[in-house]
């Protein structure tokens, strides 16, 4: 039996449509919608969910500031419960004894403030004559049907001057009603942690996008980076509030502390916590004691921004100078000055989920540098 020596003719080339290529996978077709509508159904979320959401972010912020300490005390023999109830009974301890100290240096604000009208008066003299004599020059120049000036009466009705106070105090007690809430949450938040995890783990196991342990790895970094920037706040707090009383510059329980919590904000805060003291300044004293504290602003913030941020804190957390100012405006814009605060530790967090799921990588390091391992 001889063999078929047919000669076989060469495979089909594959079908293209048009004139250069064949058509994409299904797979790779999918439209892009669906992605884009997740997106804004998260950022919604978030808008709308706002207070929930600030409260649950600030409970896991001072979570993962004090857990450090909360494992120190651990292991020296310490129960977790009680060690956290400990924690934060110190917390709230200082926190309670800072407002009492401001609240009294607000009081004597009021107090000094006849004194200050002098000085008030003749700065508000000066200013008025400058604008004055602009508005004169400007006069000039503008036509004269233009310079005529409406005088505008703005009434308010006793009732609607009710409800308005009614509604600032219904709206501060609910910041108080949800600032109290923060720390049990941390309580739970400290005390469940590996069952959380566990949790976390398994539901996140389904998925096979995600590299390593995600949860541990948001943890270590979120907690050394929390505990940082705790360090440096009280640290400038602590620096600022000492400057001031050796200049003997009135409220420094009220700018010292500012001066720390501004940290939080990047770039802006600068400028809201160096005004209100330059300014406190000038109306006690005069323009040279202003000038004082400003140059004293300045050498502390370079001594923060050069030195101990990059010694405390460190490489934990490495976003990119656009990215954290793209962060402050997006955070504020949805959730406002809370939004603001929280910018660079809820960016980190998110830059450390990509780095940890597959696909995210190019994300990550579009926010910022690789994390220094640990």
């Amino acid at each position: 039996m001889t063999p078929d020596l047919t000669p076989t003719s060469p495979p089909e080339p594959p079908r293209t449509e048009g004139a250069f290529s064949a058509p994409p996978p299904a797979s790779a077709s999918r439209p892009r919608f669906p992605l884009l509508l997740t997106l804004a159904a998260a950022i919604a979320l978030l808008y709308y969910g706002r207070t929930f959401f600030i409260t649950i972010s600030f409970a896991l912020f001072l979570a993962f500031a004090i857990r450090p300490f909360v494992s120190l005390l651990e292991r020296a023999g310490v129960p977790r419960v009680i060690a956290i109830l400990l924690l934060l009974f110190v917390l709230i301890g200082a926190i309670v004894l800072l407002v009492i100290n401001v609240t009294a240096q607000f009081n004597q604000f009021y107090v000094d403030l006849p004194r200050y009208q002098n000085r008030i008066r003749e700065v508000l003299s000066q200013f008025t004559d400058f604008v004055n004599r602009l508005r004169e020059r400007m006069g000039n120049i503008l036509p004269e049907e233009t310079r005529a000036v409406r005088e505008v009466k703005i009434s308010e009705s006793p009732l609607a001057a009710t409800r308005a106070f009614v509604a600032q105090v219904g709206e501060t007690l609910h910041i108080l009603l949800y600032a109290a809430a923060v720390p049990f949450l941390t309580f739970f938040m400290l005390k469940d942690r590996e069952k959380f995890g566990r949790i976390i783990d398994g539901m996140l196991a389904r998925h096979g996008r995600f590299a390593g342990d995600v949860t541990g790895a948001i943890s270590r970094t979120m907690s050394d980076f929390a505990l940082g920037l705790s360090f440096v706040m009280a640290i400038m707090a602590g620096m600022t509030t000492g400057a001031l009383m050796l200049l003997h510059v009135s409220y420094y329980y009220i700018l010292g502390p500012l001066a720390g919590l501004a940290i939080t904000l990047p770039y802006v805060g600068v400028i809201f916590s160096t005004i209100p003291a330059v300014a406190v300044a000038f109306f006690q004293y005069d323009g040279q004691k202003a000038l004082i504290v400003l140059i004293v602003y300045a050498v502390l913030q370079f001594i923060e921004g050069n030195v101990l941020t990059p010694l405390i804190v460190g490489g934990r957390v490495r976003l990119f100078p656009l990215t954290v100012m793209l962060a402050f405006i997006f955070w504020g814009l949805i959730w406002g000055i809370a939004g603001a605060i929280l910018a660079v530790p809820l960016t980190s967090a998110v830059k450390v989920v990509c780095e940890n799921v597959r696909g995210l990588e190019g994300v990550a390091r579009l926010l910022g540098d690789p994390d220094v391992a640990t």
